[in-house]
């Protein structure tokens, strides 16, 4: 929707995407907290990813933190059938891909993100499961898979990325963390207009009397978990109950005027 507010985490993305800068990113800070989307309503951080790569990209596959994968949008069934058994020759199923595991999945969809014919999402939802600090050989492999990601030059001469999402960038292996090709992107809490545009569209008429102001005063500081909860909690009462919840702002007394002296006029330069 074009009236939506701009949500910084997604512009810089787009931004850094646009301008060639990266494919693989990461995504950290406040990575807990909801995402409102219009068209959805309160999602995850990871959803809210899954519905920004799908506007462009024939399948996104959202992979968890023991390596468990899903798709988490697919525009064509037989399309995304034919592009992982492309990537992974003998496959019949996604399924035996999507369930194999970090040392199946991983390497499959890396050779899907070189690929410019096979345009496709990747966000690693709990990448400080998969991509930490361990010495055990699944950690080490995962690693070393996603690594390739940020090493191999054809990712960026596709449509293809790839969102990585961490509460802290620390919990990165330093192999990953530290790779000159990943671009760190902080999620900070929502501005002001995000929670109005929540509230209005999750209580609608209900807020039909009420200021914007007014709802910015009440969520001033507030996280979207928190606004989500106050929409559970007036979702079921009247207009005038939702009315009172929020107050209008302090007035600002206007004092008498003050007369400000002048300066004095400085002598125009020869010019």
């Amino acid at each position: 929707m074009s009236d939506s507010p701009t949500i910084s985490w997604k512009a810089s993305l787009r931004a850094a995407y646009l301008k060639g800068r990266a494919n693989v990113f990461v995504l950290h800070g406040a990575v807990s907290d909801f995402q409102w989307e219009p068209e959805s309503g309160f999602v995850s951080l990871a959803s809210a990813v899954a519905l920004l790569l799908g506007r462009s990209r024939t399948f996104v596959v959202t992979v968890d933190g023991v390596g468990d994968a899903e798709l988490s949008h697919a525009d064509a069934p037989a399309t995304v059938r034919a592009a992982f058994s492309w990537a992974r020759p003998g496959t019949r199923d996604i399924a035996e891909v999507l369930q194999g595991g970090p040392t199946v999945v991983l390497p499959a969809l890396g050779r899907l993100l070189d690929a410019p014919g096979h345009p496709c999402g990747v966000i690693l939802s709990q990448a400080a499961l998969l991509l930490g600090h361990g010495a055990d050989l699944g950690t080490r492999t995962a690693v070393a898979k996603v690594r390739r990601w940020l090493d191999e030059p054809g990712i960026r001469q596709t449509n293809n990325v790839a969102v990585l999402i961490v509460d802290r960038l620390d919990q990165l292996s330093p192999q990953v963390r530290h790779h000159p090709r990943l671009h760190t992107i902080a999620v900070g809490k929502p501005s002001a207009a995000i929670c109005v545009a929540a509230l209005r569209g999750e209580l609608g008429e209900h807020l039909a009397g009420v200021s914007d102001a007014r709802l910015s005063l009440a969520t001033h500081s507030h996280t979207l978990v928190d606004v989500a909860g106050l929409c559970s909690q007036l979702a079921s009462v009247s207009a005038e109950t939702v009315a009172q919840h929020f107050p209008h702002p302090p007035q600002v007394p206007i004092g008498d005027p003050v007369d400000v002296p002048s300066a004095p006029a400085l002598e125009s330069p020869d010019v």
